[in-house]
């Protein structure tokens, strides 16, 4: 199934086993636009402290944390660069009209025609369809 994940979706999964072990499913070809690396490259930090402060972890946990998470976007995810998705740029910011940030998801979407993975309300209209993370759990345990 091809994929473009939104970042936060992304984020999500990487502080989780089970979601790391969902990105690396073989029957997924996860995409994720070159913009929305530098974003998940910012965002994960920042979540994983705030993970690590609620579960407890150590500085040494958090790294190591840190370490996976970056580990598995590169093992797991294929960076499209702008130069594949930014003539979808014009018509990709005209559909996100709820987000205006999610633009360079949509425009990936639409260059690949790919399906986008999020559990943000704010995809919905675009015109690209969509999963949830509990629609694609539902998906891959039917077809294991």
């Amino acid at each position: 199934m091809l994929l473009v994940v939104d970042t936060s979706v992304l984020v999500g999964d990487l502080l989780r086993l089970r979601g790391r072990e969902r990105l690396s499913d073989p029957r997924l070809d996860l995409y994720l636009p070159e913009q929305m690396l530098a974003e998940a490259h910012v965002e994960l930090p920042r979540r994983i402290g705030a993970f690590s402060d609620s579960a407890g972890l150590n500085p040494n946990e958090r790294d190591a944390l840190l370490m996976i998470s970056l580990q598995a976007i590169d093992n797991n995810l294929a960076v499209v660069g702008s130069e594949i998705y930014m003539p979808f740029r014009d018509e990709a910011q005209a559909r996100s009209q709820r987000d205006p940030t999610d633009w360079p998801v949509v425009a990936c979407a639409l260059a690949l025609s790919a399906a986008v993975w999020t559990n943000d309300n704010d995809f919905l209209g675009t015109g690209v369809p969509t999963w949830t993370t509990q629609s694609l759990q539902t998906w891959l345990d039917r077809h294991s």
